[in-house]
């Protein structure tokens, strides 16, 4: 049922309400309040009552002048939000869970064609994964509007020049987005070339970077800390019952938070005792184990946490319509708890992928092999697995060699220690 025609505070009371409903923590609502203050005085600044968003819109436009969302500073991005969900509370009776969606990258003209052809073609050549067709269209749309604004239109008009301005832009504070954007625009400058729509292949001159990326440190949590997490979360209510069953699959099972989101009845075996499911990143078959304590906090859940739904997936909402969860909803349960429990999280990683990280460490502790841990954790290879080996430090030490002891008469040789 939509709600239309509301007054400002009808509506920020109705809001705050169902906030509270959400079990919303109160530095949370404060911050939608303070918000909306602002919001209600420019209101009453021009005699307005009664909501809607064009309102909103000509609010937001009196606080930042005329924007783009996605370059917004975070804390701006998170009080537009915060002004946008009004609209979307009055027409739906609820919050529109999930990120706000970035507007589509548009190729325009001459050579915004060229770019969708030329991306087309390194598709059908090498099947490309869609997150790097992402970053593709990413880099190439900010090529294009670099070249725009320049007045270029056509792609014989690119010179050298253009190319290496580009490239100064970049922000050498993030080598990786600098690594990705010169591989890209080498490739797409030498297909100009092949396609003879310049007369010099540019590729040559651009820049090779020494960029490796080194993979950080797993981010794991003590037994203490998981214990403490485990003892925050309130299984006496349907929330409190789903998040635990959620929890244990992380933390004995090592699922990811998109398989956690994207469980289904048809994925659990209640004869055999076993989940059956594709793993969403890898697309890899597992199999895993009904383990008697996950078995129980799921029975529990679907007995008597779960809403009444003919959702196919395991794993809902807890406010009406009842939809299935998403991974965030998953990061963003494991945010709330950690801030309950008292944990510090400071400079370390705290995402769901921290709980996958801490079922193989204790499988490590615990003296298991490489590749059962590998098979259990649903790698396509064990050099993947390799990766939780640096969080072993007991098992590291065991292979330190002792340095031997040399004579004094090594260090007084030339280039060694004298006074």
């Amino acid at each position: 049922m939509e709600k239309k025609n509301q007054i400002i505070d009808e509506l920020i009371d109705n809001f705050h309400r169902y906030l509270r409903t959400m079990r919303r923590s109160g530095r949370t609502i404060r911050l939608y309040l303070a918000a909306w203050n602002k919001l209600r005085i420019y209101m009453a600044e021009r005699r307005v009552n009664v909501y809607t968003a064009k309102i909103g819109e000509a609010f937001l436009l009196s606080e930042f002048g005329k924007y783009n969302y996605s370059e917004l500073p975070i804390k701006r991005q998170h009080f537009a939000s915060k002004i946008e969900a009004l609209a979307d509370f009055q027409n739906t009776g609820r919050i529109l869970l999930g990120k706000r969606l970035k507007p589509p990258k548009i190729f325009t003209g001459s050579v915004g064609k060229t770019m969708e052809a030329f991306i087309e073609c390194k598709r059908n050549m090498y099947g490309l994964a869609p997150i790097t067709i992402s970053n593709y269209r990413l880099y190439l749309h900010t090529f294009l509007c670099f070249l725009n604004d320049r007045a270029i239109r056509v792609a014989s008009k690119i010179t050298q020049a253009e190319i290496s301005q580009f490239i100064r832009r970049s922000n050498p504070a993030k080598p990786a987005a600098r690594h990705m954007a010169l591989c890209i625009l080498r490739n797409f400058t030498r297909y100009l070339y092949e396609e003879k729509l310049i007369s010099k292949d540019y590729g040559k001159n651009i820049p090779s970077d020494n960029y490796r990326q080194q993979a950080q440190i797993p981010s794991t949590f003590s037994k203490e800390e998981i214990d403490g997490l485990i003892a925050a979360i309130d299984r006496g209510n349907p929330k409190g019952k789903r998040d635990y069953a959620i929890f244990l699959l992380a933390l004995k099972l090592g699922f990811r938070a998109s398989d956690i989101a994207n469980l289904k009845f048809a994925n659990i075996s209640w004869n055999t005792y076993e989940f059956n499911f594709e793993q969403q990143k890898t697309a890899k078959s597992i199999t895993l184990p009904i383990l008697p304590e996950v078995g129980n906090a799921l029975i529990d859940y679907l007995k008597y946490g779960r809403p009444v739904s003919s959702e196919k997936h395991v794993f809902l909402q807890v406010i009406p319509p009842y939809q299935k969860i998403a991974p965030h909803d998953v990061a963003n349960c494991l945010r709330f708890y950690l801030r309950r429990a008292g944990i510090n999280v400071h400079n370390r990683k705290h995402g769901p992928h921290a709980l996958r990280h801490s079922f193989a460490s204790c499988l490590l502790n615990n003296g298991t092999p490489l590749p059962v841990i590998s098979e259990a954790l649903g790698h396509t290879t064990s050099l993947s697995t390799m990766f939780y080996l640096r969080i072993d430090t007991s098992s590291l030490r065991q292979c330190a060699l002792e340095a031997p002891r040399l004579p004094f008469a090594f260090y007084m040789q030339k280039g060694g220690y004298h006074e």
